[in-house]
C-alpha cells in the first residue's frame, strides 16, 4: 500500500437490513452514525504481553482463522494476533534477499497463505499461513502501488504492465496477464485495488476522488464519484477556508470560496453482501470525522459512520465488529461495533 494508506484509516463490515422510521434515520446521508467503541484489544506499552506491538499501520481480519493481521511498515513484517490481543507470530523480515522485504506496502490473506507486497522492489512474497515460511517469490520488477487477494489462488497488483490497470498472478507464481486501462491512475496517484467478490475489483483514485468497478478481464462494470455527498465536501472546504483565514488573519473577498480541504477517500474492504466501505476525511482540517462510507456493489453511497477517535490509522471488520488502529491519546487496537437498529415490533 502507498504512503496515503499508511496515514489514513480503513476496513469492511456487513450491515443488517431494517425497516420503519428508525431505518430511515440510520440510512440518512445527512449525518453519520457514531460507531461504539466497546473494548481495547491491545495497547502499546512495555509489558511482556504487549511488547510485540510496534506500530502496525494496516489491519486485516481473517474470517478463516478468526485472527487479526497487521502490517508493520517500519519492521517490514506482517504480525498475526488474536482478537484478544495474543501475539501468534509474524511473516517476513527486512532485507533484499529471497523472501525478504525492503518496502512493505500491502498484504493479502487467503485460506492457506499470506502475501506481502514489496512495492519498492517490485515483487510479491507468498508465505504459507501455517509454517509462516516463504512459498514463492514473484518478481515483477516495477514500482507497485497496491495489491488485492482474490479468493485463495489469485493476486492482483496495481498498476499492470505496459499501461494497463492491473495484473493478475496465480499464487504459484504464474502470470495470468494484464487488464484494463491504466489511464485512470493519472500518474503518481494515491490508488488502491480491492476485490469485492464475484470477480469484481474496485480501483479507487483518492486524488480525484473517483472509483471504478472492473471484472477480472478488465471490463469496466461501473464508475462512481461520491456525488451523493457533494454537500459534505462543500462543508469541509468552507471549514478549511475559515481555518486558513483565521490562521493568516486574511479575509477573502465576499463570496470567494477558498479551495482546499479536499476529501480523502480510501478503499477499506468488503462486507458479506458485496458492498464495501471507504474512509473519508477532510484534508489538513485537523478534526474528526474519519468517516466510513458504505457503498453498494454499484458504487452508490448508502450509509455514513464515524469513529469517536480523531485519528484512526486503519481498520478492518467482521460484522458487527470493526477493529481499528487508534493513534490519538494512546496507540492501540480497539474494537468498535456498528449500532444495530431496534427489532421491529
Amino acid at each position: 500500500m502507498n504512503s496515503l494508506r499508511r496515514t489514513l484509516p480503513f476496513l469492511a463490515a456487513g450491515l443488517a437490513a431494517c425497516s420503519g422510521p428508525e431505518a430511515d434515520a440510520s440510512a440518512s446521508l445527512d449525518r453519520p452514525i457514531t460507531l461504539e467503541r466497546v473494548r481495547t484489544i491491545v495497547r502499546q506499552d512495555t509489558t511482556p504481553a504487549t511488547a510485540w506491538l510496534n506500530r502496525p499501520n494496516e489491519l486485516h481480519y481473517d474470517s478463516v482463522s478468526g485472527h487479526l493481521f497487521g502490517l508493520e511498515w517500519g519492521d517490514r513484517r506482517i504480525v498475526q494476533f488474536t482478537t484478544s490481543g495474543e501475539f501468534l507470530g509474524y511473516f517476513g523480515s527486512p532485507g533484499e534477499g529471497p523472501g525478504e522485504i525492503s518496502n512493505l506496502g500491502d498484504f493479502g490473506v487467503g485460506a492457506d497463505h499470506v502475501t506481502a507486497l514489496d512495492g519498492g522492489s517490485g515483487k510479491l512474497v507468498v508465505f504459507d499461513k501455517s509454517s509462516r515460511q516463504m512459498r514463492v517469490e514473484i518478481r515483477i520488477d516495477r514500482w507497485l502501488r497496491d495489491m488485492a487477494a482474490i479468493g485463495d489462488t489469485l493476486l492482483a497488483v496495481l498498476p499492470g504492465a505496459d499501461g494497463s490497470l492491473f495484473e493478475l498472478f496465480h499464487t504459484d507464481g504464474h502470470t495470468l496477464g494484464s487488464f484494463g486501462d491504466g489511464a485512470f491512475l493519472t500518474g503518481i496517484c494515491s490508488c488502491s485495488i480491492t476485490h469485492i467478490g464475484d470477480g469484481r475489483l474496485v480501483v479507487l483514485n483518492a486524488d480525484i476522488p473517483e472509483g471504478q468497478i472492473h471484472g477480472l478481464d478488465g471490463s469496466l462494470l461501473g464508475a462512481f464519484t461520491f456525488a451523493e455527498l457533494d454537500h459534505v465536501l462543500a462543508e469541509w472546504q468552507v471549514a478549511f477556508g475559515e481555518k486558513l483565514r483565521r490562521a493568516s488573519g486574511l479575509v477573502g473577498p465576499a463570496g470567494q470560496r477558498v479551495m482546499g480541504g479536499k476529501i480523502w477517500v480510501k478503499m477499506a474492504g468488503v462486507t458479506d453482501d458485496g458492498s464495501f466501505l471507504v474512509t473519508a476525511t477532510p484534508e489538513d482540517l485537523g478534526v474528526n470525522p474519519w468517516e466510513l462510507w458504505r457503498l453498494d456493489h454499484q458504487g452508490r453511497i448508502t450509509d455514513r459512520y464515524v469513529f469517536d477517535e480523531i485519528w484512526i490509522q486503519a481498520f478492518t471488520a467482521a460484522f458487527p465488529a470493526i477493529y481499528a488502529l487508534g493513534i490519538g491519546d494512546e496507540y492501540g487496537v480497539y474494537e468498535y461495533r456498528v449500532p444495530q437498529p431496534p427489532e421491529p415490533r
